[in-house]
């Protein structure tokens, strides 16, 4: 089984590296090609283009960044791909868009399966990701696809239909991101009451206040580190994502749309390309008298 990967960013390049290890060779794509060097001095071929690579692949991962990076690629391979070919997208998109590529590579006699992934890239080093998988679980262990996710994925939910996978991950990211989101105006709070940073998060992890992406995000907070792990830019992606998926199914958004617009705030004042947690220092700067 010939493999190869097709996006190199955050998360992409952790999951080449490992796919690299498992399999003892790699074909891989990226659109800024020098991206490609550090993996080919390992062993890794780096294909001309999508296209080429899905030529000369069996099973291709993908790791973009975004809907409109997912229809341009997927053009390419759907052109020049083979019949049998198998695309794992573990790019967070939306339910529709997942559902768009699986009808078309249907007609190809192809397989396009929605597969996003929750972990970050440091779950991804580790190989522990949570992946959700829009289509039953027999297909995709008999045809070896969850052979190549193995290599980064560790806990597995099948939602079964195209899409479902998708739509599973927007609703997870909206909890997570609404949630950070409280958790800096609840850091907010301690801060005018005189209780330091170090005990509001000693008390809070261990307390029922606690949540997954207050503990995950807690040393970034605390050091000032903004260095992006999953960047402002794209909470702002994937809220919009799931606002659209709230107006499609005439679902109230009230929360989401919250969240979405102190995200935005935060991409005005220029925290775009860092790392999410960093909405947390500006809800905490918002109470200070401007000079």
């Amino acid at each position: 089984m010939k493999v190869g990967m097709i996006g190199l960013g955050n998360m992409g390049m952790p999951m080449a590296e490992r796919l690299l290890d498992k399999f003892g060779d790699l074909m891989v794509y990226n659109r800024t090609a020098s991206k490609c060097a550090p993996l080919c001095e390992k062993r890794a071929v780096q294909a001309k283009s999508a296209g080429d690579l899905a030529a000369r692949c069996d099973v291709v991962v993908m790791s973009l960044a975004g809907p409109a990076a997912v229809s341009a690629v997927m053009k390419e391979v759907l052109s020049d791909g083979h019949e049998g070919l198998c695309v794992l997208d573990t790019s967070t998109i939306s339910p529709e868009l997942s559902r768009e590529m699986a009808a078309a590579a249907d007609e190809k006699n192809m397989h396009y399966i929605d597969c996003p992934v929750s972990g970050g890239p440091a779950g991804t080093a580790r190989g522990t990701l949570s992946i959700m998988i829009g289509c039953e679980e027999e297909p995709f262990v008999s045809h070896g696809w969850k052979e190549v996710t193995d290599a980064f994925a560790k806990t597995y939910f099948f939602m079964k239909n195209p899409g479902m996978g998708s739509a599973i991950k927007l609703i997870n990211n909206f909890m997570a991101f609404s949630a950070q989101v409280i958790n800096g105006e609840a850091l907010s709070m301690a801060d005018a009451l005189g209780i330091s940073a170090t005990d509001f998060y000693a008390v809070t992890t261990a307390s029922s206040g606690n949540n997954m992406i207050l503990k995950a995000k807690m040393n970034k907070v605390l050091s000032g580190d903004r260095k992006p792990g999953f960047a402002t830019d794209l909470v702002v992606k994937d809220l919009e994502l799931a606002d659209d998926l709230c107006h499609d199914a005439k679902v109230p958004a009230i929360m989401l749309n919250n969240a979405l617009q102190m995200y935005r705030l935060g991409q005005a004042k220029g925290y775009g390309s860092d790392d999410s947690s960093a909405v947390i220092g500006m809800i905490r700067q918002l109470r200070k008298k401007e000079n």
